[in-house]
């Protein structure tokens, strides 16, 4: 029977479930946290084929409910390590080691830290302005980074908090220029490009501003929570396993999203591939899933 393992339930790895299940392959899908990834923590999605503006944890609910009815078997427990013994895959747990004939890691990535303050995580530093955003209602809050998450958080965030400052430390965005506008447009928001957070103002153990540097000059902003997006890291520092190639800490796929090793495959933002788009992850995703299960009938 085919069998396959998948690592990660992001959208990538739910839709390689829901085209493995669909091709008649037995799925064990491992999830430390909750289904659906980073994408169950964006505020509105505007550019996935089929919807003009859907909340990101709809679509990931919609899309886990769907692999979900075909018969998904979901252990929440953190992945260890990945090994591979010959032709099957080790995949442990904190609680048991499982055996698969094949694998899918759709483990996506994680966020760059700031480097500063990283110990008032939940006292004022926040990586996701979806999730704790509410918390800062009507007070002055800084985004840093200048990547499309950066611009996305700070418009979220601007429709709630007093005052957005947006610290860029690169010279322009790394985002759709429509989405830069919208950002700009607003009167609440204040820009500030060529700029690093060097030191974290802290009051009765919560943050109370931040020190930046610019233009060979430092200020300090008076705010109650500091948002970080500024780019993340693979997830495969589990992945033990020779021969395994990667660009720059991501694994390295072909057509088929399989990796130099065979019977493990890739999906989604973990994948080395140019686009890191949620309809780019479900792309992938299929791919991923369809292949693992057509070569985990290959293993006697």
């Amino acid at each position: 029977m085919k069998k396959i393992a998948i690592i990660g339930g992001g959208v990538a790895g739910l839709s390689a479930a829901i085209y493995a299940l669909r091709s008649g392959a037995e799925v064990v899908l491992f999830e430390q946290y909750g289904l659906g990834g980073l994408v169950a923590t964006i505020d509105k999605i505007q550019n996935y084929p089929s919807y003009a503006s859907v909340e990101g944890w709809k679509l990931a609910s919609d899309v886990a409910a769907q692999a979900k009815a075909l018969g998904l078997k979901v252990i929440r427990s953190k992945v260890l390590s990945l090994s591979k013994d010959e032709n099957l895959f080790t995949v442990a747990t904190e609680k048991e080691n499982y055996v698969f004939p094949a694998v899918v890691v759709a483990t996506g990535t994680s966020h760059n830290k700031l480097g500063i303050g990283d110990n008032l995580v939940g006292h004022g530093v926040s990586y996701c302005a979806t999730c704790d955003g509410a918390f800062f209602r009507g007070k002055p809050v800084a985004v840093v980074g200048g990547t499309r998450t950066a611009v996305s958080e700070a418009r979220y965030l601007a429709d709630i908090c007093q005052t957005v400052y947006v610290v860029n430390p690169q010279s322009h965005f790394e985002a759709e220029e429509n989405e830069v506008n919208a950002l700009l447009s607003r009167d609440n928001v204040c820009v500030t490009h060529n700029a690093s957070v060097v030191d974290v103002l802290v009051s009765d153990g919560d943050v109370a501003g931040v020190k930046i540097f610019c233009n060979g000059q430092t200020s300090e902003l008076a705010l109650s929570a500091i948002f970080v997006a500024t780019g993340s890291k693979p997830v495969t520092d589990f992945i033990k396993i020779d021969g395994v190639k990667t660009n720059r800490g991501y694994l390295v796929v072909d057509g088929r999203c399989e990796t130099s090793v065979k019977g493990l495959f890739a999906a989604g933002d973990v994948s080395d591939g140019t686009l890191k788009q949620i309809v780019t992850a479900c792309a992938d995703g299929a791919k991923a899933g369809s292949f693992a299960a057509a070569y985990s009938a290959t293993v006697a």
